[in-house]
C-alpha cells in the first residue's frame, strides 16, 4: 500500500465536504452529469488531474461498478487511499498505479497495472471478490477493507481486522472518505436496487469509537514491514 499523511487524506475530504461537490439527486441523475460529478470529485482529491483524464477515470469506475455491481464510490474510496488517484504511484513494496495492485495480483487478474483503465478494473474485480469471500459475516465490508489492505489470509488468521495499527488506520480512512462521497455525489446510473448489489456503508463513527473494543490497544502491533499479503501469492498489498 501507499503510504499518505492522514492529513493530506483529510484535506481532500474536508474539500469534499464543504460544498466543492454539489449533490446530485440520483432520479434526476443521468450517465452524463454523473461522469461529470465524479470528474469534479476526483479533481478536488487530485487537483493535477487534467480534466480529460478525471472523465476518463470517472467512466471507468461506472463500467466496473456496473460489471462488479458494487458502489461507485466504495471503489473510489479505496483508490482514494490508496493512490489518491496518482497513475505512476509506487509503493515502498513495488505496488503499482491507482488501485496500488502488486505485480503478482495484476498478472493473476489479467491487467496491466500501468493501463489506469486496466488497473481500475483489477482494483474493482479484486475488491468484488474480496467482498464475495467474506459475505454473509458480520462487517462483510470492513473486512473486505482490511482484505484489501494486509490480504484475505491475514483477515482469516485473525478472524476479523488484523490487529496492524495501518490496517486499522486504513479501514477508518476508508470508511470515512466513502461517507463523503455518499453525501455530496449522486449515484452513477440507475438500477433496480434489488439489481444492483450495493453494500451499506458501515457506520464510521461506530468503527472509530469502538475501535478498542474492536482490537484492545494491548493487542495492537505495528504493521510488519512485510505485510503476510505482500507477496505474489497472497496479493493486494
Amino acid at each position: 500500500m501507499l503510504r499518505f499523511s492522514s492529513l493530506r487524506i483529510a484535506a481532500a475530504v474536508f474539500l469534499i465536504s464543504t460544498g466543492t461537490l454539489a449533490a446530485v439527486p440520483a432520479a434526476a441523475e443521468g450517465i452524463g452529469s454523473s461522469e461529470a460529478s465524479y470528474a469534479k470529485a476526483l479533481r478536488t482529491i487530485n487537483p493535477k488531474l487534467p480534466d480529460a483524464k478525471a472523465r476518463a477515470y470517472a467512466r471507468s469506475i461506472m463500467a466496473d461498478a456496473w460489471r462488479t455491481h458494487l458502489d461507485p464510490r466504495f471503489i473510489m474510496s479505496i483508490v482514494t487511499v490508496e493512490s489518491r488517484w496518482r497513475a505512476n504511484a509506487v509503493s515502498r513494496v513495488g505496488a503499482r498505479g491507482l488501485g496500488q495492485l502488486m505485480p503478482g495480483t495484476a498478472a493473476n487478474l489479467g491487467v496491466n497495472a500501468w493501463n489506469a483503465s486496466e488497473n481500475l478494473r483489477g482494483t474493482s474485480r479484486y475488491l468484488k471478490s474480496l467482498m464475495d469471500h467474506f459475505a454473509g459475516r458480520p462487517n462483510a465490508v470492513s473486512l473486505a477493507i482490511a482484505g484489501y489492505n494486509a490480504g484475505p489470509k491475514a483477515v482469516e488468521r485473525y478472524n476479523g481486522i488484523p490487529p496492524y495499527s495501518e490496517t486499522r488506520n486504513y479501514v477508518v480512512r476508508v470508511l470515512r472518505v466513502w461517507k463523503e462521497l455518499n453525501s455530496r455525489v449522486g449515484r452513477a446510473f440507475s438500477r433496480p436496487a434489488e439489481a444492483l448489489a450495493v453494500a451499506r456503508t458501515p457506520d464510521e463513527r461506530q468503527w472509530v469509537s469502538k475501535v478498542d473494543q474492536i482490537v484492545p490497544a494491548a493487542e495492537i502491533v505495528p504493521s510488519p514491514a512485510l505485510a503476510p499479503a505482500v507477496t505474489t501469492s497472497d496479493p493486494a498489498k
